[in-house]
This record gives C-alpha cells, sequence and structure tokens, in this order.
C-alpha cells in the first residue's frame, strides 16, 4: 500500500511540476472598471492559464504611483498612457508592450448650453485641471499652440463634475468613458472639446513593463502580450458577458448601464476596426515625443528601439533571424548535438559527462539563440556521420570537409576549429617522418577525414581502424599499431592522461595529401539550410569575451593578451557586421593597393586587428589620397589606416592615438650637400603631397617656405631627379623606399627635420564607440611587434656624411640576395614538382573555365563539370552561352562583355544552368588574358558556388504564403528607391492597402479562406504590377504595400485605381463588406518629385495617414496623401 501511495505521490509531483503556472502581477491604473475588460477576459477565460500564467489583476492604490511599481519590481505588468515617454526620456527603464487604446480618454466638456464648444471660446474662462501638467499634458499643449489662455482652477475634490452642472465653472476635464455618462443620466446635453481634433492625439491606456522583465523573461512577455490581445478581442465581441463579470466580481459599485456606456466609449478608442488591437507606431511615438519637447517638457532624447518591446528584443538579440529561421527554432527547441567519447581538449565524456572546448561553445552558442542542447554520446564517428545523414543527429560540431561527406552534408561557412595534424609513435622507434612508415601500421580514427585520405591516396597502407582516438593512441603504445596519425592536441592529452610515457609526439609537415593543420567546420544534414544559416549568424553573435575564456580554459590560449570588449563595443561591432576601412593607394612602405590586395606597414597591423575583432574588415579602393578622404568624408569607411591629426579633418574624424611616429626628412639629388637645418633651403623650391597635413605644420613653422604640391611621392622625386625641384619633403620610411626602389643612384635623403610626425588612425566621428575599440587594438600591440613591423619594411640609404652602418648594411643584403638565387636554382626542381599536384588540386576543387575572344570554351576544371553535369569534352569547343540561365537578364551579360572586352575584371553573381535542367548560383570573378603584346586572346572566369546563399537569401525575404516579397525586403528596398529617386530626380510612390473587413471575413468564412483571398491579392498585385519599377510587397496580415516609379502625379493616381478595381473584379465573396459584395481594398498613397520627397520616417506615416482617411470616408478607394 505505501508503494501504491509512494507512486501516486510521484505522478502527482510530476502533473505539478508539468502545469506549474508563472505568477506575475498587472497593476492597473485605476479602480476596475470596464477601461480594463480585456484583462479580466484573459484571465476569466483561461487565456492567461493556457499561456502558463497565474495573473494577479493589482487595481490602483492612490497612495501609490503605478508607473514606479513596475519599475520597482512590485509589479511585472502595468497600464499607462503617454506618460511613459516622460519616464523613458528620464532613464526610466519602462518598455511598451501593447498600446490598447489608440486615442487617449482625456478630454474637456461643457454645458451645451453655454455656447462653449471649442478651445477658442476658453480664453479667459474658468477651467477645472489637474494639479500636475503631466495628466493634461494634451490639453495645455492644445492652449498653448492656439494662444489661448484660460483661467486654470487647479484644486481637485471627489465628484468636482458637479461643479460644471452647477455652474460653478465653465469647463470639466473628463475621462470619456466614464463622466459623460453621469451628465447622459441627468439629460444634461454638453460639447466635447477632444485635443485629439487640434493635433494632440495621444495613446491612451498602454501596457507595458520593465526592462528587467524583457531582458529575463522576453517569452513571458510575449505570452503575457498575446493572451492580453486574445483578451481584449474576446471582451469587445462578448461585452455584455463582460459587463455581468465585472459587475459580479470585480466592482459592483458601477451600475451595468454605466458599463455598457463605458464599454461603447473605449471600443472607439481601441478602434479595433481600423487599427490592429495592440498597434505601436514608432513615427507616432516620435510625434508625441517631439510634442513634449515643443509644448514645454523638454525631454531628454532616447533609443525608441528601447522603448517597444518587439524593437527592444530586436536591438538586443545578437541574431538577426528571419521568421522562417525564428519557426525553425520554435519547431526544434532543444537541438541534438554529437558529443564523442574521446577528442580531448574538445569534445569528450569524463564521469559520463560531455566535456570540451566544444561541449562549452555549443553550450553558449544555445544561450545566445534561446534554446537546449542535447549531446548526444557514445556514439562512434561512423555511427555519428550515419545518425546527421538520417537526421537522428541535428550537429556535428567539427568536420572536416571532403567530396563524399559533401553528399549528405551542409557545412558552415565559418571554421569551428583547427585540426594540427600529428604523428605518434614509441620512443626509440625508427619512425622519424611519414616517409617511414611503407611497411607499418597506421593506427587511426575510422571514417575519419585522415582515414579517407589513406585509404584513396595510400590504398596499399596498413591502417588499424580505431573506435576513437584513446584507443588508437593506446594500440601504439601495446604495439598493436606502429604510428597514430591524428589530432595534436587530442594525442598529446592522452599521452599525458594515461601515462603513456612510452609515447612521443612529432608534428606532421610537407606530407603529401595529408594537410598540417586542416579546417573543421559545423555540419549539418544535407539540406537543413535553415540550422546552417540560425549557425553562421550565432556564430557572428557569440560574446567575443566570452569565447575567449573558453580558449583560456580549454585551449591554453592567453585571453589576457587579447582586448577585452565591452557589451556596449560589442554590441556596436555586431550590428555594423562589418568594419570598412580605406588606405593611402600608393604609399609604400606604409601602405599600398597591390592587384586589389593591401600591402605594407598598415596591412600588418590590420592582420592583428582581424585576429582580435569578431567582425570582418574589409578594405575599400580609393584611387588616390584625396579619393581616401573623400570615401572616408561620405561615411564610405568607417576608418582610415593612417591620417593626421588636424583642426579642419575633425569635421569629419575622430582620431586615436598614434600607430606609429615618423621624423620628416628632405631627400634632394646625390651630387647635393647634407642638410643640417631646413633654412639653408627655405629659398629653395620643396614639393610635398597635396592634402598632406605636415603641409600646413610646415607653413606655420616657416612662413617664407616654398612648398610646391604633387599629386605623390613618386611624382615629386621624380621632378627632384630632373632638377624641376629642390627637394621633396615626406617621412623617412616613404622617400626611402621609393629612393631604393626608383632613384638609388641619383637622389638619397639628405637631412631631418627636427619634426617627428604622428600618424593616427582616423575613424569617424558619428560613431565614437569605435574610436574606443580601435585605441584598444593599438595599445594591445606588443612593442616586439611594432620593431618586426618596421624592421620588416624599413630600409634606407640615409647621408649623415660618412654612414659606415649603412654600407655594411649593403654589402649583407648583396650576400643575402646571392644566397638566395643558389637556394632558388636548387629548389626549382621541386618546386616543377609541387606544382603540378597543386594544379591537380585546383582541378579538382575550384570551379574555373577559359574562352578564346569569341567566348567559345578551350579549358575547363573537374570541378567545374561536376557542377554543371556536363563532362570536358562536351564543354570544350561549345559558347561560354551552353550553361546560360533564361532567368539572367541580357543587359547584364551586355555589361558583362563591354567590361572584359575593354580590358577590365567584370565580378558579380550568375544564375547557370545545369545540363539536367536545374540550376547553380555562383559568385564569378571574370578576367581578360593578354598576349605578350598586350593584346586580349581570351578570358578566365572564376567562380564560386553560393546556390546555398541564394536560397537562404530567397527565404528571408520572401512571404510564404502569398510569394510576395516581405516586410523585411521592403525595408531595403524602401530606401533604396526613395534614394534613387532623390539622387535621379524622378517621381517616387508608395501604396499601402488593407483588405477592408477582413477580420470579420475571417470570423464568417474561417481562417483557411481567409489565406486564399491573401493568395488572390498577392495573385492580382502581382499581374499589375508590370513595370520593372513595380514591387509589390505583403508587410503584415491584411496589409499590402507597393512601391513604384510613376511618370507624374496623375499615373500614380491612375494606377491607384487599377489596384482598387482589379482586387474587386477577383469577385471573391464577401457577404461582411459594407463597401462591397466581394473582397475589396482601402488604400492610402503617397507621392512626390526628386527633392520635395519627405524623409524616409515620414513617408510611411503618411501613406498610412491617407489609408485610414480612405477607410473612415467609405473603404473600397484610395486617398491621395496631400499636405496640409
Amino acid at each position: 500500500m505505501s508503494k501504491i501511495m509512494f507512486k501516486l505521490f510521484l505522478i502527482l509531483s510530476l502533473f505539478t511540476s508539468l502545469y506549474s503556472q508563472e505568477k506575475v502581477t498587472l497593476q492597473l491604473k485605476w479602480f476596475h472598471q470596464f477601461q480594463f475588460a480585456g484583462y479580466y477576459a484573459a484571465k476569466e477565460k483561461g487565456f492567461y492559464k493556457e499561456a502558463g500564467l497565474d495573473v494577479e489583476i493589482k487595481q490602483r492604490d492612490l497612495k501609490y504611483n503605478n508607473v514606479e511599481e513596475v519599475i520597482k519590481g512590485k509589479a511585472q505588468y502595468g497600464i499607462a498612457d503617454s506618460i511613459l515617454i516622460l519616464y523613458k526620456a528620464k532613464g526610466e527603464p519602462v518598455v511598451i508592450v501593447s498600446p490598447i487604446f489608440q486615442h487617449s480618454a482625456s478630454a474637456l466638456i461643457s454645458l451645451k448650453s453655454s455656447g462653449l464648444n471649442s478651445p477658442y471660446d476658453l480664453g479667459g474662462k474658468d477651467v477645472l485641471f489637474y494639479p500636475n501638467d503631466t495628466d493634461g499634458f494634451a490639453v495645455l499643449a492644445m492652449f498653448k499652440k492656439l494662444n489661448v489662455k484660460p483661467n486654470l482652477i487647479r484644486e481637485r475634490e471627489k465628484d468636482d463634475y458637479l461643479k460644471l452642472i452647477n455652474k460653478e465653472i465653465d469647463v470639466s476635464p473628463v475621462y470619456l468613458s466614464n463622466e459623460p455618462f453621469y451628465f447622459k443620466e441627468k439629460n444634461i446635453d454638453i460639447n466635447i472639446i477632444n485635443p485629439s481634433n487640434y493635433g494632440f492625439d495621444f495613446y491612451g491606456d498602454i501596457l507595458f513593463t520593465s526592462e528587467d522583465e524583457v531582458k529575463n523573461h522576453p517569452k513571458r512577455v510575449q505570452k503575457f502580450k498575446e493572451a492580453t490581445l486574445k483578451g481584449w478581442n474576446y471582451a469587445l465581441d462578448h461585452k455584455e458577458e463582460i459587463i455581468q463579470l465585472i459587475h459580479n466580481k470585480y466592482n459592483s459599485s458601477k451600475s451595468l448601464e454605466h458599463l455598457r456606456y463605458e464599454a461603447k466609449a473605449i471600443e472607439k478608442l481601441i478602434m479595433r476596426e481600423v487599427v490592429s488591437l495592440g498597434n505601436v507606431d514608432k513615427g507616432r511615438i516620435r510625434y508625441i515625443s517631439d510634442l513634449y519637447n515643443e509644448y514645454g517638457s523638454n525631454i531628454e532624447s532616447f533609443n525608441i528601439n528601447d522603448f517597444i518591446f518587439e524593437e527592444y528584443i530586436e536591438a538586443k538579440s545578437k541574431i538577426n533571424l528571419t521568421q522562417e529561421e525564428k519557426k525553425y527554432l520554435d519547431e526544434n527547441p532543444i537541438l541534438r548535438v554529437q558529443n564523442l567519447n574521446a577528442f580531448p581538449p574538445f569534445n569528450f565524456i569524463e564521469n559520463n559527462q560531455a566535456l570540451g572546448y566544444t561541449v562549452d561553445y555549443m553550450n553558449l552558442m544555445a544561450k545566445v539563440l534561446g534554446v537546449k542542447i542535447e549531446f548526444i554520446s557514445h556514439k562512434s564517428w561512423k555511427e555519428s556521420l550515419d545518425m546527421l545523414k538520417n537526421e537522428q543527429l541535428d550537429i556535428i560540431p567539427h568536420v572536416a570537409i571532403n567530396n563524399e561527406r559533401k553528399k549528405f552534408i551542409n557545412f558552415t561557412e565559418f571554421e569551428h576549429i583547427s585540426y594540427k595534424t600529428s604523428l605518434t609513435v614509441r620512443k626509440g622507434s625508427n619512425i622519424k617522418s611519414f616517409d617511414d612508415l611503407k611497411d607499418k601500421t597506421i593506427s587511426v580514427l575510422n571514417k575519419s577525414f585522415i582515414h579517407t585520405i589513406l585509404k584513396n591516396r595510400y590504398p596499399n597502407q596498413k591502417l588499424y581502424l580505431a573506435n576513437n582516438t584513446k584507443e588508437a593512441v593506446i594500440a601504439v603504445s601495446n604495439g598493436k599499431a606502429d604510428a597514430v596519425i591524428g589530432s595534436l592536441p587530442t594525442t598529446e592529452y592522452y599521452i599525458s592522461q594515461n601515462w603513456l610515457s612510452n609515447l612521443e609526439t612529432i608534428q606532421l609537415n610537407n606530407v603529401e595529401f595529408i594537410p598540417s593543420e586542416t579546417p573543421l567546420y559545423m555540419g549539418v544534414s544535407k539540406g537543413n539550410l535553415l540550422l546552417k544559416s540560425i549557425l553562421e549568424k550565432t556564430y557572428m553573435a557569440m560574446p567575443h569575451n566570452e569565447v575567449l575564456d573558453l580558449k583560456e580554459k580549454w585551449l591554453n590560449v592567453n585571453a589576457s593578451k587579447k582586448i577585452k570588449l565591452s557589451d556596449e563595443q560589442y554590441a556596436y561591432l555586431q550590428s555594423k557586421k562589418k568594419l570598412k576601412f580605406c588606405i593611402d593607394p600608393n604609399w609604400l612602405p606604409f601602405e599600398k593597393i597591390e592587384k586589389g590586395k593591401h600591402v605594407g606597414m598598415t596591412a600588418e597591423y590590420i592582420k592583428l586587428f582581424q585576429e582580435e575583432l569578431p567582425v570582418p574588415l574589409e578594405l575599400v579602393s580609393s584611387k588616390n589620397w584625396s579619393d581616401t578622404i573623400r570615401l572616408a568624408e561620405n561615411r564610405t569607411c568607417d576608418f582610415v589606416t593612417v591620417m593626421m591629426d588636424t583642426k579642419k579633418r575633425r569635421t569629419y574624424f575622430n582620431f586615436t592615438e598614434n600607430l606609429m611616429s615618423m621624423p620628416l626628412v628632405i631627400s634632394t639629388k646625390s651630387e647635393k650637400p647634407f642638410i643640417n637645418d631646413i633654412s639653408s633651403v627655405l629659398s629653395e623650391k620643396l614639393a610635398i603631397v597635396e592634402g598632406f597635413a605636415y603641409s600646413e605644420i610646415l607653413k606655420k613653422k616657416y612662413p617664407n617656405i616654398k612648398i610646391v604640391e604633387v599629386k605623390d611621392t613618386m611624382e615629386g622625386l621624380e621632378k627632384v631627379n630632373k632638377n624641376e625641384l629642390y627637394g621633396f619633403i615626406g617621412v623617412l620610411p616613404v622617400i626611402g623606399y621609393h629612393i631604393q626602389e626608383n632613384f638609388s643612384t641619383n637622389l638619397k635623403i639628405a637631412g631631418k627635420l627636427d619634426t617627428i610626425v604622428g600618424f593616427p588612425m582616423a575613424t569617424r566621428n558619428d560613431e565614437p564607440i569605435l574610436n574606443e575599440i580601435i585605441n584598444k587594438l593599438i595599445s594591445n600591440v606588443p612593442l616586439e611587434k611594432n620593431k618586426e613591423i618596421l624592421n620588416k619594411w624599413l630600409s634606407i640609404k640615409y647621408e649623415e656624411n660618412i654612414d659606415y652602418k649603412t654600407i655594411l648594411y649593403v654589402i649583407g643584403v648583396f650576400s643575402i640576395i646571392l644566397l638566395i638565387i643558389i637556394i632558388k636554382n636548387q629548389a626549382i626542381g621541386k618546386l616543377n614538382d609541387k606544382l603540378s599536384k597543386y594544379l591537380h588540386v585546383v582541378d579538382e576543387n575550384v570551379l574555373t573555365s577559359s574562352t578564346d575572344i569569341d567566348g567559345t570554351i578551350v579549358s575547363v576544371s573537374q570541378a567545374f563539370c561536376d557542377i554543371s553535369g556536363y563532362t570536358k569534352e562536351e564543354l570544350i569547343g561549345n559558347n561560354h552561352r551552353i550553361i546560360r540561365h533564361k532567368d539572367m537578364p541580357k543587359e547584364l551579360f551586355v555589361e558583362l562583355w563591354s567590361t572584359i572586352s575593354s580590358g577590365k575584371t567584370w565580378k558579380g553573381e550568375i544564375k547557370n544552368r545545369n545540363k539536367n535542367g536545374s540550376f547553380y548560383w555562383v559568385y564569378a570573378v571574370i578576367s581578360p588574358i593578354f598576349d605578350e603584346k598586350n593584346k586580349i586572346v581570351g578570358y578566365t572566369a572564376i567562380r564560386q558556388d553560393i546556390s546555398d546563399k541564394k536560397k537562404i537569401e530567397k527565404i528571408s525575404i520572401t512571404d510564404e504564403l502569398t510569394s510576395l516579397y516581405n516586410r523585411r525586403y521592403f525595408n531595403e528596398v524602401f530606401e533604396n528607391e526613395l534614394n534613387r529617386a532623390k539622387r535621379e530626380k524622378h517621381f517616387f510612390a508608395l501604396i499601402i492597402l488593407d483588405i477592408d473587413f477582413f477580420k470579420q471575413y475571417n470570423d464568417f468564412y474561417g481562417h483557411q479562406k481567409g489565406d486564399s483571398v491573401l493568395k488572390g491579392v498577392g495573385k492580382a498585385l502581382i499581374d499589375i504590377c508590370k513595370r520593372a519599377s513595380d514591387v509589390p510587397f505583403r508587410v503584415g496580415g491584411e496589409e499590402f504595400a507597393i512601391i513604384f516609379t510613376p511618370k507624374d502625379k496623375e499615373d500614380a493616381i491612375s494606377f491607384a485605381k487599377l489596384v482598387n478595381q482589379k482586387i474587386e473584379e477577383l469577385k471573391i465573396e464577401h457577404k461582411h463588406n459594407k463597401a462591397s459584395s466581394y473582397i475589396t481594398a482601402s488604400l492610402g498613397l503617397y507621392v512626390a518629385y526628386g527633392d520635395e520627397i519627405d524623409a524616409s520616417e515620414h513617408i510611411y506615416n503618411f501613406a498610412d495617414t491617407a489609408l485610414y482617411k480612405a477607410k473612415e470616408s467609405g473603404r473600397n478607394k484610395f486617398v491621395l496623401y496631400e499636405k496640409d
């Protein structure tokens, strides 16, 4: 019996834990009444309970501030109104969850008999008012705007509306759902003076929470919001039921008639028929904030994205997931990840617990993503591969790429860890390299990439196949195998852990087909592109400092030598995605752009910085120094690697601490005398590069100096060499480099100026946080690394009368050159052997082809044959058009051929046709081939397969139901087309449209029919939008948008009429449409020309305003937005 009771107790405990509710408190802004009907409905109808929430609804205690109750954590959620903007501006951690009332209920009333029916009538009148300005701000702002000066009476009493009835005052403030009822009850006619009719349209009741709640319980906030909106919809659809509930359970002192009056008034304030319930408009928040500023509150500016729940979550989330990716995670909240028995220090099991760098890394990834990880343990490598292939495993976190695996694995773009290959043998063995293993047995992990290489490339090699690395290592120790080839850190770990003192490890280098270091990527099942994309986005969002800590913990990486980024700095870098930088394209040894690549001293620093940063650094090409400055001032680049600090430049830039400091020197012809003091040559013409800041320094210091500006250092030195100028002034390394390269016998450095020039980096001054980050990077460069970079790039002929050091240095350099020539001759034979192997690797792995001048294919790689489906014989001799896909516009190929036939390189994305009729996408780089006379004789193309990337792109910008572009792509196209219209001086137009009475359609015909309507309207819009500039979108539930380029305003109006007409002509029955018997739409149209186009943040609101007017004036029509 006791056992049965115990089991029952366990079952009861299980059910209790499964169905436990999260307790939260909702703080109302006033006493119980229909004003809060939706919350009562959500609680009493079980909507909160279904969401796992146990909600306590607290009515207002006037002793306490209802907003501060939430800020202090005494309640998790609260109701307030637009006053929340003032709290946010003061830095209080409040976040809007959903505005419930689209309009404020605060207004003024007067007796009908008084004749006071507008604010203009209230000058000098007695107006009962609130003690605090904030409570009636909209009314005060209205008075100020209209220059009306009433007599405000700020002493309030209970039921003081009676003073108006008794004519003790002229005007009284009211809450539209409450006090007017008392006048109706007494049959007293009143005038309502509503600030919203005079441009002061504030939000009414707003559901809000705290930043703590959003940070710590974002899913709970979302569930509370959804259940609340469900409750409000229910309350408005079942008003009488909820009225009875309030009267019987919450507030019996309010009559049923009063509650019914309140319900009707509140439904008008919510405006559910016009605006979707809970909709928040960022533009309107800004507008209300501006009103507060304009009419007396002088509030501080704040980040609006931190004020709205969805925006806050998106802004704070480091991962910008698409709706499809979010849905994937919702459906797969637990990701199954391979846990190996023995791959330390990365991924292994000890005491039945998953351990290692990769295990901790995956757990950190899960934390960032908001999912859980289930480690699948005790499986061999082969079993893990099979499980991934059969979709019983979601992720193998470290896997090398080979052709066999490509058939069933999609690999991430990022490398998770690097596999350093080693050879482990018994001490005293005569095995010293891979060449000594011909007749020996190699122990190797079964089905690993090393196993695959050995099996395919060395088929006669004896192998001992182990299930894990530990088994492979012990096999060598026990004499079952002669050597193990595997991961260097893993084998060393097992040698140490198992006291295998008879083993030693040798680094494996220069072995044909076996790389000394192999990148390992994360792998997912073939076709699971959503998970692949999620992992790649999460990788970019991983917290930099925490990853450093993991590396220090597991991989002996000294994190103290790495820069630590603050949360704010890390968030900034994640939002940027990449940092773009500019350089002087011709200023060696500092820097140069050579064949598209960055070389020189600053390139060395950029490499160091890239190792420290979690985002890529991208070079922006420029033509010359002036072009570099222009690009940087236009914000095309985020920073410039070297730029002197001047007052004028501070208009655009902030400057870091000096990256390096160099003396200014003067160069002359070799026969000229040594210059001890520049004053001795001020009468001579001296060249300086145009735009260089030290020109200003010298002009201030030496007013009589004769400066001639030149394009660059080379031009300046050439003029000196031709005796057109006496000397050239510049920094020591640059002049020294050019003299050695081009003028070693004719020019020299004749003297040093007493000016040391500091070279900081310049960062854009509109993003000051970048300057902090770059300063951290500079200060973290070790002194010895600075010396190494200087020594590598500096080698200079410098006259100080007789410089014996330089003479010895030159002799040394010639000796080294002679030695290099001897060594090179010996290496040529080996180089030819290696070259043929490398060509074989290129043929198998690089998508490349060449054509003659007419486009006939003359050579192709095997890799290109594999992706195209053709053999080499089928491609060679055919025109390149054999792989052209019909979807690609002819204009692209016209531009391509125009570019390459003019001797330039073309780069871009191309969709190609496979032999079997399918397609694939490539990023192609196509360059001309020149003969010895510099004549074009053909073209070479190198391609990268980007098919997976294009699939993800399509998913991310397309609405799944209608196949129209989605809101994400709308935001991108909207800005681009807007800027194009302004730049190219043509018309821009935007239509926002809503399907009329769509909620009623869904309720009557069902959601399946509703989806069919959305698809039908989407297809109609695709059919209507025939011009290249017409782009239709689905931007929300039943809301659509069209961006287009009309010829003029009349053309835009005709197009809007056509949209109305074509949607009604679908003839989809809609019995609840008051505007027609069929499905129709209401449209808001915005159209403007070139410079007259408004700011982007206003245009959508203008079109939206026009849409509302179309609805209010009867629907099934369009309204053109026109400024007052």
